[in-house]
């Protein structure tokens, strides 16, 4: 499996935990977070979360299925 750069955007609500169950998301799988960046979003109340990590296309997938799992997340998605 080819690992490349992948970037993850999210948009949810900013609650107590969540970035932790997001991070620990990535630390059940052994993979290493390379940036990550958080901000206001252009929605009132919504905060945007970008990760950039080195996976294979499979694990993002994964990845992003289990993030949008939480209550707080409105949205996921991938891109390289």
């Amino acid at each position: 499996m080819e690992q490349k750069n992948y970037t993850i955007s999210i948009y949810a609500e900013n609650n107590v935990g969540l970035l932790s169950r997001v991070s620990a998301i990535f630390l059940k799988r052994h993979i290493n977070i390379d940036s990550l960046n958080t901000s206001m979003s252009e929605i009132e109340n919504i905060f945007r979360f970008v990760i950039v990590a080195q996976l294979s296309e499979e694990q993002v997938k994964k990845i992003v299925k289990q993030i949008e799992k939480q209550i707080e997340v409105i949205k996921a998605f991938y891109h390289t």
